[in-house]
């Protein structure tokens, strides 16, 4: 079995993250009604519109948040 490991420094950033982890077996990736899921997304990129107020992707308050908070783990140089 794999580890999924959240160093100390994670939590000292966001102590009240909450952390979900998702494991699947035998997917079947491929499409197999394809006019079902471009509706889905047709109408997942309309939703997500209502919060994308400014014309500038990285000036919307959703993305600013995520920006910022990525911006302070350290990246290998």
């Amino acid at each position: 079995m794999k580890n999924f490991v959240i160093e100390d420094d994670f939590w000292s950033l966001f102590p009240n993250a909450k952390i979900g982890v998702v494991v699947c077996h035998h997917i079947v990736n491929s499409i197999k009604d394809e006019d079902k899921y471009k509706d889905m997304i047709y109408n997942s990129e309309k939703e997500a519109l209502k919060y994308l107020q400014n014309p500038e992707f990285s000036s919307n308050e959703v993305i600013k948040v995520w920006r910022e908070a990525f911006q302070k783990f350290k990246t290998k140089k």
